[in-house]
């Protein structure tokens, strides 16, 4: 769990179950790591600079689905909603202009140690189906040389 001091409050930031169960986010965080994995040429220019162009909704969504747990419906509900979550975020950029979370890209790799930290792609599968996509692709091909040749 993560805590951050935004203006006088502290919030706590942890990807659990209410962060899993909060699709948009997933959903985001995927289409980040996925964004231009098979494009090439042009395709691969346009991929990244979507990816660019994604970065404040991506920051937000994550950002969102932290806070969730400890502040949303279950928690102290002093964020119930995205604008809720927004006007934070709006704070915490402003206010550490200059620092690592001065940025979108900044707060994305804070949260995004953060998920890593709390387990989050281990629980949502995302772990799991990487590897077993990376072993589908190293599965070795079977030898064709004790077939006969068609002539």
């Amino acid at each position: 769990m993560l805590e951050l001091k935004i203006g006088s409050k502290n919030y706590k930031i942890e990807y659990s179950v209410e962060a899993a169960l909060y699709g948009n986010c997933t959903e985001k965080v995927a289409e980040f790591f996925t964004n231009g994995a098979t494009a090439n040429g042009k395709d691969a220019i346009k991929a990244f600079i979507s990816t660019i162009a994604d970065l404040p909704k991506l920051a937000l969504e994550m950002f969102y689905a932290g806070l969730m747990e400890h502040h949303g419906e279950n928690g102290d509900r002093t964020v119930l909603s995205v604008d809720d979550a927004k006007a934070l975020l709006t704070k915490l950029i402003k206010d550490n202009k200059g620092e690592e979370l001065g940025n979108f890209y900044g707060v994305i790799g804070v949260l995004m140690g953060q998920m890593a930290d709390d387990g989050f792609f281990d629980m949502i599968g995302l772990t799991q189906i990487t590897e077993n996509l990376n072993q589908t692709k190293k599965a070795p091909k079977a030898p064709q040389d004790h077939k006969k040749k068609n002539a």
